[in-house]
């Protein structure tokens, strides 16, 4: 199984930290199911799936 180009994130609050740790944000678009937010996608690299989980498990 081929690992994903992108890792999509859907809180902003998590967005802006990863931006400050500098992870470059490559898309955004608004939510396709309707619910007035933004999708985030950064590339998917070992280092970025470490920062969301150090983020998820504060």
């Amino acid at each position: 199984m081929s690992e994903t180009k992108y890792y999509t994130i859907f809180s902003q609050r998590l967005m802006s930290k990863l931006i400050a740790q500098g992870f470059v944000l490559v898309n955004m678009r608004p939510d396709e199911r309707g619910s007035g937010r933004n999708v985030f996608y950064f590339r998917n690299t070992p280092e970025l799936r470490q920062a969301v989980e150090k983020y998820k498990n504060r």
